[in-house]
């Protein structure tokens, strides 16, 4: 690789600022590959900016195949922005010296936003969090559902931690391998030192009872999506009503802007799996997609050693309702694109701990707990975890704050984690691009058939593993145009025969002959001749020019000489 015109270090996090600051540098370093838009304004005010990235000397980038990439719609889920300028940075960097960076560039438009959600983010990197992923219009602790502990950094230390109060009716105790953590008390056990455990905050309608932790409005951008869209009795953070976040709003009109986008990943961090689209069109998901569907799936999963969840009832949690207005039902419900979610990060994995889920669902046991304590002393240095301090809580009394420092622990790895992390999940975007339809004409003859007429034949070929359609989806929403061809006559010539524009319907891709050939299987054509007759121009030399397009695999053009 050459040396680049512009280093960045991915050994560390990048706020809403820095981010785009590294696009700005990016775009300027590189125009012949990369231009930058801002798709408009976040909630606040910050730009959301995004990267376009193609070899502008092949082609306009609407007229290539394109491929999605976004990121940190969730606040505190930052390690996706880096992995997404990483992308950026390994495709800009590397092209004119790696073959398949080289190749997708000239065949192919990238589009990447790092930061959906840049209010959200500069909140989360900023300290005060605890578990919460809004955009800023309900800020945590604020706004929340009736009476009950409100998030809220009561001792002004900048952080939202965990309150361990003593109770004799709770149910967590300290370790006695180490007390820093809480493992659960015994069903039989009395008589011993009992916790209950809450979030840091204060409690409003306090009575000296108990206290529940009503679910914060916090705002969730990707339950904002326009397909199947439910309000907030349905689904949390649902918003007034769809695309009614400006993020979203400005996400949404951008995929429909680009109908050339036929593959995408959205970043989301702390399960370490690959997530299928699990919104289901109606009618249910056609059989063509879903096999389709899980062969991107098992590369994906093969390719960063994640986990795959195949199936819808897979990702949904028993007796919580399914989720609503993601992306996931835009993309692929709505527009027939073959988007897949990336669950970044998988801190028991790397703990050594089992789950019995994309997460774990249950309370860990004191081993697992202390798995997870050694690993955050040794790669963290102890930063992972805050000691437990003691506070008079002006409702509760003496209370003891501390616990886990989620962000960079669960949620997203430790700095020193994010190569690694970053260029196992580019791989796998590229090879997912590179699955894409690639229209072409494979050869144009001319023959002379007497004075002045000749024949115009050409084949035109799909040489993409996807169909040009795509998906069977887009053409079940009638979002995706067939491929057309077009034959342009130079001056003083004249058509005699064959119409000046024809519709090949669409060109399968190798996803159809993914088997072999039976007599109870019909492959569709993967290529399809065109000819015309046309009459030159008497006593000189005359030109033909053929024009094969498709929405989403691209175009060529031929040019040849009669005569």
């Amino acid at each position: 690789m050459s040396e680049a015109r512009f280093e960045m270090d991915f050994d560390r996090y990048y706020d809403a600022a820095q981010a785009e600051a590294a696009l700005k540098g990016l775009a300027e370093a590189y125009p012949e590959l990369a231009t930058l838009h801002n798709l408009g304004t976040s909630l606040q005010g910050r730009g959301l900016w995004l990267i376009e990235i193609t070899n502008k000397a092949t082609g306009e980038p609407g007229d290539k195949p394109g491929y999605y990439i976004d990121a940190v719609t969730h606040a505190e889920e930052v390690s996706g922005a880096v992995v997404s300028l990483y992308t950026a940075w390994y495709l800009l960097t590397n092209y004119g010296q790696d073959e398949m960076v080289t190749r997708l560039l000239d065949w192919q438009t990238f589009y990447i936003l790092p930061v959906v959600n840049p209010d959200g983010m500069e909140i989360a990197m900023k300290g005060t969090y605890h578990e919460w992923i809004g955009n800023g219009r309900y800020m945590p602790g604020e706004d929340q559902f009736g009476p009950g502990l409100h998030y809220a950094d009561v001792n002004g230390d900048g952080f939202v931690s965990d309150m361990r109060i003593r109770d004799d009716k709770g149910e967590w105790k300290a370790s006695e391998k180490d007390p820093r953590i809480l493992v659960h008390r015994e069903l039989w056990e009395h008589g011993g030192e009992y916790y209950r455990l809450l979030p840091e905050g204060e409690i409003e309608d306090f009575d000296g009872a108990d206290t529940t932790v009503p679910r914060p409005q916090d705002g969730n951008l990707n339950r904002n999506y326009p397909y199947a869209w439910g309000p907030e009795n349905e689904q949390y953070g649902a918003g007034e009503y769809p695309l009614a976040e400006p993020e979203i709003l400005a996400v949404t009109r951008f995929v429909l802007d680009h109908p050339n986008i036929n593959g995408a990943v959205n970043y989301h961090t702390n399960a370490g799996v690959i997530l299928l689209p699990f919104e289901v069109p109606p009618g249910g998901t056609p059989y063509e997609d879903t096999v389709v569907l899980r062969r991107i799936g098992e590369m994906g999963a093969e390719t960063t050693g994640y986990g795959l969840l195949a199936d819808e009832d897979d990702f949904n949690i028993p007796n919580v309702p399914r989720r609503l207005g993601t992306s996931g039902g835009f993309l692929y419900v709505q527009r027939g694109i073959l988007g897949i979610v990336t669950e970044l990060w998988d801190v028991y994995a790397a703990a050594g701990i089992e789950k019995d889920w994309f997460f774990p669902i249950r309370p860990l046991n004191e081993e697992e707990n202390l798995k997870l304590l050694k690993w955050s002393d040794e790669q963290l240095e102890g930063e992972g975890f805050m000691d437990w301090t003691s506070f008079d809580h002006p409702q509760l009394g003496p209370v003891e704050l501390g616990g886990w420092r989620r962000l960079y622990m669960f949620r997203n790895p430790p700095a020193h984690h994010l190569p690694e992390l970053c260029h196992k999940n580019m791989l796998f975007t590229l090879k997912h691009a590179l699955m894409s339809p690639r229209l072409t004409i494979n050869d144009v003859e001319v023959t002379d058939v007497a004075d002045d007429l000749f024949k115009v034949e050409a084949i035109v070929e799909n040489l993409g593993y996807l169909p040009t359609y795509v998906s069977r989806r887009a053409i079940d929403a009638k979002v995706v145009t067939p491929v057309i061809v077009e034959l342009g006559l130079g001056d003083g010539m004249e058509l005699v025969a064959g119409k000046p524009q024809q519709d090949l319907d669409h060109l399968s891709g190798r996803s159809e002959r993914g088997m072999n050939y039976s007599r109870f299987i019909t492959w569709h054509k993967a290529s399809k001749k065109v000819e015309w007759v046309v009459r030159g121009k008497g006593g000189g030399p005359a030109e033909v020019t053929v024009k094969a397009k498709s929405q989403r695999a691209g175009q060529d053009v031929q040019t040849v000489a009669l005569g």
